[in-house]
């Protein structure tokens, strides 16, 4: 099952939060998207479709083409 996650970073000294997206424990990307509203239906279809985690990188790829 695939998850949400919230992570703060540090760029030239400014904070942010982003959100990513992990299967499970075994696999994490954690920074994705600042945009917790689009993330948060990235991980809804993965879950919907039950995408196999071989196929996440492709998808996060496709996702961060999209923006």
């Amino acid at each position: 099952m695939y998850f949400l996650t919230k992570t703060r970073v540090c760029v030239e000294g400014e904070e942010y939060t982003v959100y990513g997206m992990k299967f499970n424990e075994d696999l994490r990307f954690d920074d994705i998207s600042e945009d917790k509203g689009s993330v948060s239906t990235l991980v809804e279809d993965c879950n919907k479709y039950q995408l196999e985690p071989i196929h996440m990188l492709d998808v996060i790829e496709d996702f961060l083409a999209g923006l």
